[in-house]
């Protein structure tokens, strides 16, 4: 069976205009973008950044951190890194686009072939072997 995956003008168009991609490891920055960390340096939503004092400055519990082009940014609650909590001089930063407002799940076992694996099907465990 053959699967034909078309993507219309309209939504090519749409993820140009986000201003990022989309990876497997999340997403990535087209534009240099500023993204709000907390003082551990992880992820947390840019409206932390906006509400606080400063505005996210040395004073608050919250930083603005800067990724330049191509970056990856960061899941929510993910570790920042590649970026600087300094902006480069003479840099205009965009906002990470809602699309990126995310977390990432834990793995969730659900059982299988491991260490407490049984046999089955008549297979190992059973009468005589």
């Amino acid at each position: 069976m053959k699967l034909d995956l078309k993507i219309t003008t309209g939504v090519a168009a749409a993820l140009l205009v986000s201003g990022c991609g989309q990876r497997d490891n999340g997403w990535t920055a087209t534009d240099n973008t500023a993204i709000c960390t907390d003082r551990q340096g992880n992820r947390v939503p840019d409206a932390e950044c906006q509400r606080h004092v400063g505005g996210g400055g040395m004073g608050t519990a919250f930083l603005w951190y800067y990724l330049g082009r191509n970056s990856v940014i960061p899941y929510y609650g993910q570790h920042v890194g590649g970026g600087s909590f300094r902006p480069a001089a003479g840099a205009a930063y965009a906002r990470a686009p809602a699309g990126s407002a995310t977390t990432r799940s834990a793995a969730i076992s659900r059982g299988g072939f491991g260490s407490s694996a049984r046999g089955f099907g008549g297979f190992g465990g059973g009468a005589g072997e």
